[in-house]
């Protein structure tokens, strides 16, 4: 709906008992494909931690491209903040 209603957003998170199974590749290309699917002419991830250096290199490597940063846009669980990265796709 909208001006903006082309541009699909996601967020995941996977469990640190979960890393290194891949689930977050399979979650994000099923994501592109229902994106794509559901006609959609852009995926974007708004909240991407800088610090979480292998969901920023999952997502380059699939084609995603960063927008720029937010400075201490993101609150962790310690309360302290730190930057957020946005990225999209182009479907």
């Amino acid at each position: 709906m909208g001006r903006c209603g082309h541009i699909s957003n996601a967020s995941y998170a996977v469990s640190s008992e979960s890393r290194g199974k891949h689930i977050g590749e399979m979650l994000v290309k099923d994501c592109l494909e229902q994106a794509k699917k559901h006609g959609f002419g852009v995926l974007q991830f708004n909240a991407v931690v800088e610090s979480n250096t292998h969901a920023r290199h999952l997502y380059e490597r699939l084609g995603f491209v960063q927008l720029g940063t937010i400075p201490k846009g993101f609150r962790m669980k310690d309360g302290h903040y730190e930057n957020i990265c946005p990225y999209y796709h182009e479907l």
